[in-house]
């Protein structure tokens, strides 16, 4: 066989992505870091050290497949002796019996071609442009069924190489699989692969930066993200994971509406909000409005002024199992238990109003959860319907976190804020993109982990601009406890007057 030299000089960042002895890697961040190549590589080099080794590269749509890496690799000239070339199945075959295909998943229902296939090495470039339940399914493919590495490569394999830029669908999972389970260049257990058997993969996050690359002309190259958005500008030329691109709430800040965590003053109003959900998680939050008020700093949180009206989110409650978008399947009457237990203990008031999900109101042979809700408390958990209109619910939203100009010497005074311990709305709503066929409703509706940022529209929208409760809202309280308790007895909704219990 002819002597043959693979023509590659890896980056410093590049050879730290080939040598880590990790199950699940992603390069990621600034775009032209020499992401795609390096994956690309990696399959070859890890095909020809390891005999019958079974390796597949994704791209999510076939011309980004064909541009970045299809025309690529047959213009390397690998000697017949090496590889053979299967043009029709998209596949390198080498001469030791291992092979890289080529793939591409377009559609959520493509990934299924791949139901019974056994990776070894999954590869995927720009990995944010996939749907999560792609990502999802495909880390379900690694494994290693007979096949055995070599041994120096052992804890290597089954393996999972990601490059990826910010900005895309699965733009959140990647964040909260890679970012924020440790620092970057930290090897890490990934708690979302955890089981009875392991404490999770080894996995670790390269970020990556134009400069990392020595054949990309950085200078002008920086220059041409001007013309897009500065988020997007932002995402590609930083790689800042806390950008989005797209983002439906890019004017959500952590300066501007972050809090410390505080007990609020039992006579402000207190609400309490949910979006149901079983299979998919539910969302329960716990607000205030503001009477206006300075909420004191402690340690590195400085004094946050609260004007009259604003809105608070102080607690939370998100019915998951562990990992993103999977919810917990507990019961609504389990639920509407556990909310009044956790009201208890945290010392909290009588609620004033409860709103929830208008789907908990729908009947499917037997009672409505909102039913079972009531039922199991004995009447105290009692809902109002929250709004489902899309665009007015993103109007409200928005309007409350860009806030008002007090006057024109002034920045504007945000109307709603959310302290630090919210974690899963610090964890899901930064990330949420805009509904790119419909971007005036807001969000998109599907393949996103939508549910704090549904339950926190419902409470947001009880009043276009929610103040105290006057004796006017007292009078629609009322109005509405006669409708559902059928008249007689005690509002249990009863205004607190300042300084009441």
């Amino acid at each position: 066989m002819p002597t043959w030299r693979l023509d590659y000089t890896p980056s410093s960042k590049q050879r730290v992505f080939h040598a880590m002895r990790v199950r699940q890697i992603m390069y990621g961040g600034a775009a032209g870091g020499g992401k795609s190549h390096a994956l690309r590589q990696d399959g070859i080099i890890a095909c020809l050290e390891n005999p019958g080794l079974q390796a597949y590269l994704f791209r999510r749509t076939y011309g980004e497949l064909k541009d970045n890496h299809l025309i690529p690799i047959q213009n390397m000239g690998i000697p017949l002796e090496v590889a053979i070339w299967k043009e029709t199945d998209r596949k390198l075959i080498f001469h030791n019996g291992a092979f890289l295909q080529f793939c591409f998943a377009e559609d959520l229902a493509d990934i299924h071609k791949y139901q019974g296939a056994e990776m070894h090495l999954l590869l995927i470039d720009e990995a944010a442009l996939f749907l999560p339940d792609q990502l999802k399914f495909l880390r379900t493919r690694v494994r290693l069924g007979g096949w055995r590495p070599q041994a120096q490569f052992a804890d290597m394999f089954p393996r999972i190489g990601i490059g990826s830029n910010p900005g895309g669908p699965s733009h959140s999972f990647l964040r909260a699989v890679f970012l924020e389970q440790a620092p970057p260049m930290h090897v890490f257990r990934d708690k979302t692969t955890k089981t009875k058997k392991s404490e999770g993969w080894t996995s670790i996050y390269i970020p990556a930066r134009m400069d990392d690359n020595p054949y990309l002309d950085v200078e002008g190259y920086e220059g041409t993200f001007t013309a897009l958005s500065p988020e997007r500008a932002k995402a590609l030329r930083d790689g800042d994971w806390d950008v989005v691109a797209g983002a439906a709430l890019s004017m959500l800040d952590r300066q501007t509406h972050q809090i410390r965590a505080f007990t609020p003053p039992r006579h402000w109003t207190h609400i309490m909000a949910i979006d149901w959900g079983t299979a998919k998680p539910f969302s329960v939050g716990w607000y205030v409005i503001s009477e206006g008020a300075t909420l004191t700093g402690k340690g590195r949180w400085p004094d946050a002024y609260l004007p009259p009206g604003a809105i608070i989110r102080f607690n939370e409650w998100y019915g998951w199992n562990g990992e993103a978008d999977m919810g917990s399947r507990r019961s609504s009457s389990m639920v509407a238990e556990g909310i009044l237990d956790m009201e208890e203990r945290l010392g909290l008031p009588p609620i004033d109003i409860r709103v929830g999900d208008p789907q908990m109101w729908a009947s499917q042979d037997g009672p409505s959860p909102q039913q079972n809700m009531r039922s199991a408390t004995g009447g105290r958990f009692l809902l109002r319907q929250g709004r489902r209109d899309r665009k007015a619910n993103y109007t409200t939203m928005v309007e409350r976190l860009m806030g008002e100009y007090q006057n024109a010497d002034e920045p504007r005074q945000p109307g709603f804020f959310i302290t630090e311990n919210c974690a899963n709305f610090w964890r899901t709503i930064p990330g949420l993109t805009l509904d790119e066929l419909e971007p005036d409703k807001g969000p998109a509706t599907r393949h996103q982990e939508d549910h704090v940022y549904d339950e926190a529209c419902f409470a947001l929208s009880l009043y276009a601009k929610a103040t105290t409760k006057d004796q006017r809202q007292l009078e629609q309280d009322l109005e509405f406890m006669e409708e559902v308790t059928g008249g007689g007895g005690r509002d249990p909704y009863a205004v607190r007057k300042r300084g009441g219990s």
